[in-house]
């Protein structure tokens, strides 16, 4: 795939402190610069106008919702102004320009995907790696402090103030409430259409829930497409996400163009795929495929973490030796792979990708609702059925959910692409070496995809020391946990400590002052499954974990 050209600076292999920074960057092949702009590239997320999120103020306090305190409460990163971040936005939030021409306060991938622990007073960040971030609290309480603002006059002035500044007269604070209000109900939309049952807290969030109501019910305007999102879901490191076959946790796309305008939709990008009065079927979505590609850029430098000797403590390496044995005596590179790699050829450009596993959720015995609810949700095609002239879903009322999403999500990147793309080249350039999905021709075919989803991917374990919590579902707190037998796995245990757990390779798991309970007795959330290695003595299961901190 022809990509931005991005220069590779080399670093030592070992920990270096960020220059005047608190945190301990790991060498994952990126350079400060490198980092820092990763971190500020807007997407096309939108959020609410650039200049209303830097005034608005907590619900309950005069202090800025962007206070760092506040920020690192839903566990999201505080980051130092530098020349790609200017106003001192905290990691993976950003400014951009909007297509509609105005400045906006958005969300990328580095929000949700990189992660940051603390161990004897020290910070390591984890670049690429799984947030702790309350992405559900964190939208509950930005809608929150809007109604607060609208609420409270004297509120309303302060926040007014700092947005027209000079240009403030009682007539634009007048109008300015008008266009809060109507964001207002953009946002509590959002917000209603997203929460799942049991909402979760830090760690987890049903991404693919939400853009299955974005895509099958909001963009259409098909608010009998709606459902409760089924259950949260831990954030997956994304280091090696370019070079493998399928992505999403249950495998359910193969192109990372699709899976970057999805990613877009999800953190407040705006998508329509509605007739217009002609008609005429319209699609679209605010993602920038040209800030995509360099995002793809980006993350396709970047390495996996090695354990951090100089502040978690050395390796044993004679016990890890042991653990090595045990990982080739128990078969876990069937399914979890050591280098070389399987691969596949890529559907375009002959490039090799890891060939990763979907394992059938009646093997894994993992918790099967995510999986579940992606195949056996159905949707109402409304306006969108010329979607399906020509395919055995032509003329059905009602169409699996699942093809609804994926036939839409496709006709939003296909026409994202004719706008971002002036020649072939450059189209097949943004595109990438992934097919867009095709709509099953047969019933046949579409069993036979609906088989497929019914499983879990599973992928070579580089750097799974910093990926906790465990499966899909973040119900298994820790790395020995997951060796354990179900049964004598924590059946409860807390989320969002920042101190990590050298020794079973996981966080802190005890109760603490608004701290996230993981109750494994809610649906969804079940730490059953993944009885691997579940049998082995202690010795092994020690030495078995001792192992993955090397990979």
């Amino acid at each position: 795939m022809i990509r931005f050209a991005l220069a590779l600076t080399l670093l030592a292999p070992v920990a270096v402190r960020a220059r005047g920074a608190d945190p301990i960057y790991l060498d994952q092949g990126w350079s400060s610069d490198e980092r820092a702009a990763y971190y500020a590239l807007p997407q096309g997320s939108e959020v609410v106008p650039y200049s209303w999120f830097l005034a608005l103020e907590q619900p309950w306090t005069e202090k800025l919702f962007r206070d760092d305190a506040h920020i690192e409460s839903f566990r999201y990163i505080p980051s130092a102004a530098n020349k790609f971040n200017p106003d001192g936005l905290p990691v993976g939030f950003t400014k951009g320009r909007g297509k509609d021409g105005k400045d906006w306060f958005g969300l990328t991938c580095a929000a949700c995907h990189t992660g940051q622990f603390t161990y004897k007073g020290k910070t390591v960040r984890v670049d690429g790696g799984t947030a702790l971030a309350d992405a559900l609290g964190f939208q509950s309480t930005l809608v929150t402090a809007v109604k607060a603002t609208l609420a409270q006059p004297a509120k309303f002035d302060r926040f007014a103030h700092r947005v027209l500044g000079e240009k403030h007269t009682p007539e634009r604070a007048k109008a300015l409430a008008t266009e809060l209000r109507e964001q207002l109900r953009v946002m509590a939309d959002w917000e209603a259409t997203s929460r799942p049952a049991h909402p979760g807290g830090y760690a987890v969030w049903d991404a693919l829930g939400v853009l299955l109501n974005t895509i099958t019910g909001t963009a259409p305007g098909i608010p009998d497409n709606y459902r409760v999102p089924s259950t949260p879901v831990s954030y997956p490191s994304i280091w090696s996400t370019n070079r493998y076959d399928r992505l999403l946790w249950n495998a359910s796309v193969e192109s990372v163009t699709l899976r970057q305008v999805g990613e877009v939709i999800i953190v407040f990008g705006r998508a329509r795929a509605a007739a217009g009065p002609d008609g005429k079927l319209t699609f679209e979505s605010s993602a920038d495929l040209n800030t995509l590609a360099k995002v793809y850029d980006y993350t396709s430098m970047l390495t996996p973490p090695a354990w951090p000797e100089d502040v978690l403590g050395k390796i044993d390496r004679n016990l890890a030796k042991r653990g090595e044995k045990v990982y080739q005596d128990q078969k876990c590179a069937t399914c979890h792979p050591l280098a070389p790699y399987p691969t596949v050829e890529a559907k375009a450009g002959g490039r090799k990708l890891i060939k990763t596993t979907a394992t059938p959720l009646k093997e894994v015995g993992t918790d099967p609702l995510y999986a579940e609810y992606f195949t056996r949700r159905t949707a109402v095609p409304g306006a969108l059925a010329p979607v399906f002239k020509g395919t055995m879903f032509e003329g059905q009322q009602e169409v699996p959910a699942a093809i609804q999403f994926l036939a839409t999500l496709t006709r939003i990147t296909e026409a994202d692409l004719d706008r971002a793309a002036k020649t072939p080249s450059e189209r097949a350039r943004l595109l990438g070496d992934r097919p867009l999905p095709q709509l099953p021709k047969a019933p046949a075919e579409l069993q036979q995809l609906v088989n497929a989803l019914h499983a879990y991917k599973a992928t070579p374990l580089t750097g799974v020391w910093s990926t906790a919590p465990y499966l899909h579902n973040g119900s298994v707190a820790n790395l020995y946990e997951l060796l354990l037998p179900p049964e004598k796995r924590m059946k409860s245990f807390y989320l969002g400590h920042r101190e990590f757990d050298p020794k079973h390779v996981g966080y802190r798991t005890g109760p603490f002052e608004h701290g996230y309970k993981y109750d494994t007795a809610l649906p969804g959330y079940s730490n059953r499954g993944h009885e691997y290695g579940t049998g082995l003595a202690d010795d092994d299961r020690w030495a078995l974990v001792e192992y993955l901190k090397t990979l």
